[in-house]
């Protein structure tokens, strides 16, 4: 794990923009796409995926809140890819009614400064303080072993019933 500033920043996650990685075949490049609440309204946009380098898995999409219609700070944040949907036509990006509600309250993200403690601060967003204490102090300093395991990073929440081309 590198630094950045005085935590530790981590290495193994990657902007896919700043990759040799690619999009897989059949899988629809969502960067540039529409991010709406459940109720169709304008939260911002997909500006970029990270993803996880040893297993090859977007884990997060970064959302741009600017322009946003909900009131909303204007920042980009992460939003892990189990908490939104394809929609099932459109080249949109549906994000869970939790997810919407706690948008507000994501660190904002900075390119190559992803470390344990803003991934904690993103988690205990969506599971709340006692689920984030239960945890344990060292979700702070380091990942357990299946921090990634968590439902919020399930991408078959993510691509649902829409149809991918073969």
């Amino acid at each position: 794990m590198e630094t950045s500033g005085n935590q530790p920043r981590n290495d193994r996650l990657e902007e896919l923009g700043s990759s040799n990685f690619e999009i897989a075949d059949g899988q629809p490049d969502i960067r540039g796409w529409k991010v709406l609440d459940v109720i169709s309204n304008y939260v911002g946009q997909s500006d970029e995926l990270i993803f996880d380098k040893t297993t090859q898995k977007v884990l997060y999409i970064v959302v741009n809140l600017y322009g946003n219609d909900i009131g909303l700070k204007q920042k980009r944040v992460l939003v892990p890819i189990g908490l939104a949907s394809l929609h099932e036509q459109d080249d949109q990006i549906i994000l869970a009614e939790l997810a919407s509600r706690e948008l507000g309250s994501l660190p904002e993200y900075r390119k190559g400064e992803i470390t344990p403690q803003t991934e904690a601060s993103i988690q205990h967003a969506f599971t709340g303080l006692a689920a984030a204490l239960a945890a344990g102090k060292t979700v702070y300093e380091s990942h357990p072993e299946n921090f990634y395991q968590h439902e919020h990073f399930d991408q078959s929440r993510f691509y649902g019933s829409r149809k991918l081309k073969d």
